[in-house]
């Protein structure tokens, strides 16, 4: 095998059902915030807005039907497999492959007035946020902001009396794996040592009108999760069994329709580079 990357050992999927299961997120997403950028960001001609860990880029291509034609806007993914087709790309709209736990290129240090983050919750190790918050800081204009959408699997919405089963069983099998989540809520918190200031954090539940949404798209989530915590057992051949997780997690599907919640926690963060 060769040298190991980061992606190797991405726990999430990047198939066709993958990527739905991810626009889906967008669309909750939108219907609890009610914007694409938030209010308080002033939107100015030719500014330059990034995300990172673009995914699919469908943050960027709804921000390109809502924003003025003149913002440029640039994603980039640690991977281009969920790209849509190059042709298919608004003319203001850029996507390209950049690990954002790096520095980032000399070229793209302080170009940006916005840098955009969104669900990335299962791509941190050993809750380390400081590589990622240092690479927005870097891609940042002094004054720029920093607006990241995130899930708290920790403290979680869950009815049901399977469903709080089998969230029990998640959190053994995420401390076994080494899946560590307890720096979502934690966020507001970290960005004044990296030189921001927080305009504002939030972190109110989903409203009876997105609990189903949320449901859906999480277990889906979970899904993809169970498949990659064993393909990378596998590779690195600790050998994890999910296959009473997956069991349990089939025959909570089918309990959906009783009334059964299993959500996250959006929690959102708006910061400032300090000057």
């Amino acid at each position: 095998m060769g040298s190991t990357t980061q992606e190797d050992h991405y726990v999430l999927g990047r198939g066709v059902s993958d990527s739905i299961r991810l626009d889906a997120q967008h669309l909750l997403w939108g219907m609890y915030l009610g914007h694409i950028l938030h209010p308080q960001i002033p939107i100015t001609e030719g500014m330059k807005i990034a995300e990172l860990g673009t995914g699919t880029g469908i943050w960027l291509f709804d921000a390109s039907r809502n924003l003025p034609p003149t913002v440029e806007l640039h994603g980039y993914d640690l991977s281009g497999g969920q790209f849509p087709a190059r042709h298919l790309w608004p003319e203001n709209i850029t996507l390209g492959v950049m690990d954002s736990l790096i520095d980032p290129p000399s070229n793209l240090v302080g170009q940006y007035d916005v840098v955009h983050l969104r669900m990335w919750a299962s791509n941190l190790k050993e809750n380390d946020t400081a590589p990622v918050l240092e690479h927005a800081k870097k891609l940042l204009k002094p004054g720029g902001y920093i607006q990241w959408e995130d899930a708290d699997l920790v403290n979680q919405a869950v009815c049901g009396e399977e469903a709080e089963q089998f969230a029990g069983m998640m959190r053994e099998l995420f401390k076994h794996v080494g899946l560590q989540y307890e720096w979502v809520a934690d966020l507001p918190n970290r960005l004044p040592s990296h030189g921001f200031e927080v305009i504002h954090a939030g972190n109110k539940k989903f409203h009876h009108d997105l609990i189903q949404l949320c449901t859906n798209t999480y277990l889906m989530a979970i899904a993809e999760i169970l498949r990659g915590i064993e393909r990378n057992s596998v590779a690195s051949d600790s050998n994890v069994s999910v296959w009473v997780h997956e069991e349990a997690l089939s025959k909570l599907l089918q309990d959906k329709k009783h009334g059964m919640v299993y959500n996250w926690i959006p929690t959102t963060v708006l910061g400032q580079k300090k000057n």
